[in-house]
């Protein structure tokens, strides 16, 4: 049991950090509802009301868990390239979806994650399932599911 624990310790050590952080926050929100439930159970008398925090801390412990099989057998694709164009809603501003060019497409990704701005000029690395559905619209590739992505560096130099 040991030497197993281990093998998943130096497994876990292996995979990409932008993953591992993907990890963290899914099995971090289950512990969030596991806390929620514990206190819903002492201050409310109806087991109903429990229902939805179970359900969710479920959900969160086994997607953290699919997301580490998947990573430790190597089943994402990592997509790198540079942010070209980045598209906005109008009243707050946060990322609708991004541009990026790779080495041999345009790719537009739809954003799913409150992630801060992402400004165009950055190197990106955009980790996807292997089988991830792509569609074609306006002669760029369409994703609307990553697993995560990571803003590598800035190209373009700021202005003075």
């Amino acid at each position: 049991m040991k030497n197993k624990l281990l093998n998943y310790k130096t497994l876990f050590i292996a995979i990409p950090d932008p993953l591992k952080k993907q990890i963290f926050i899914r099995l971090g929100s289950a512990l969030i509802f596991l806390l929620l439930f514990i206190l819903v159970l002492y201050t409310m008398s109806g087991w109903m009301i429990i229902v939805p925090f179970v359900c969710l801390m479920i959900y969160g412990v086994i997607s953290a868990v699919l997301l580490f099989f998947r990573a430790i057998a190597g089943k994402y694709v990592i997509i790198r390239g540079l942010c070209v164009d980045v598209s906005a809603t109008p009243i707050r501003k946060r990322s609708k979806s991004i541009l990026v060019q790779t080495d041999e497409h345009m790719v537009r990704v739809m954003m799913k994650q409150r992630t801060k701005r992402i400004p165009a000029g950055v190197q990106l690395e955009i980790y996807l399932a292997d089988n991830t559905q792509v569609y074609e619209k306006d002669g760029a590739k369409l994703l609307y599911a990553y697993l995560a992505v990571d803003v590598m560096s800035a190209t373009i130099s700021p202005r003075p």
